[in-house]
Parts: structure tokens; C-alpha cells; sequence
């Protein structure tokens, strides 16, 4: 099995692309990201995907200007189950486990497991005001 990144088209709600990478994944505009999303809303390096010590798939905010969100509340760092929604920028992102092949020849990096001490189930930022990048 291997996790599926799947770019929801936020107005129709259709799946637009999805890669089958290996962890971990860098998001952002920056074009040597995983998957570079050429969007104003979202930073260079926006956030990570990655396996923590325990086996899950967990997302990490990178310092972005917008932030990340899981399922519409905004995170630093949280712990995905299947099928849910990502929110980077303007862009959503659906997770799905999958067994299609992954994209390129090489599965380097497959379950890599990263110590991120004090991983939580979700950690909710109040949002003092929201920001958006311009151009």
C-alpha cells in the first residue's frame, strides 16, 4: 500500500492530478518540491508529508504564510486518517492509500519514520487574523 495525493478542484469537487509518492514530501511552489503547485496562495516550501515513529501519515505546516489545514481547522502538525481533506493555500489536497505504483522508478525513502517528538492527534491554531499572499 502506498499513500495517493489527490488536487481536489475546489469548485466542481473532481479529482485534477494526484501522485503516488514515496515519504517524505515537500509541497510548495519551489520547483524542487515533490509536487510543485504554481499557485500565489501557497509558499515555496508550504508543508511536509512524512511517516511518524508510530506508522502514520502525518502533515506538517513549514512555517507557510497561509497555513495548512486538516478538514477546515488550521494545524502546525497532525496526524491524517484516509480521505481527508488538506487544505494548502487555496488548493485542496484528498489523502487516499492506494495501490497503484508509485510515480518514478524508485520507492527510496518508503516508510522512512521521523521522530517528532510530542506528535499530536491535531493541534488547532486560532487564527488571529488570516493572511494571504499577494502575487
Amino acid at each position: 500500500m502506498s499513500y495517493k495525493f489527490v488536487l481536489i478542484n475546489s469548485e466542481s469537487g473532481i479529482p485534477e492530478q494526484n501522485w503516488v509518492l514515496p515519504t517524505p514530501i515537500t509541497v510548495g511552489r519551489c520547483p524542487t518540491a515533490e509536487i510543485t503547485l504554481d499557485d500565489a496562495s501557497i509558499s515555496r516550501r508550504h508543508c511536509q508529508f512524512l511517516i511518524d515513529p508510530y506508522g502514520s501519515l502525518i502533515v506538517r505546516d513549514l512555517g507557510s504564510t497561509n497555513g495548512v489545514y486538516v478538514d477546515g481547522r488550521r494545524v502546525e502538525k497532525a496526524t491524517l486518517s484516509m480521505g481527508a481533506e488538506v487544505r494548502i493555500g487555496v488548493l485542496t489536497m484528498r489523502v487516499d492509500l492506494t495501490d497503484d505504483e508509485m510515480d518514478g522508478a524508485s520507492e527510496q525513502g518508503t516508510g522512512t519514520a521521523y521522530d517528532l517528538v510530542d506528535t499530536e492527534q491535531v493541534k488547532i491554531i486560532q487564527p488571529e487574523q488570516e493572511r494571504y499572499e499577494i502575487g
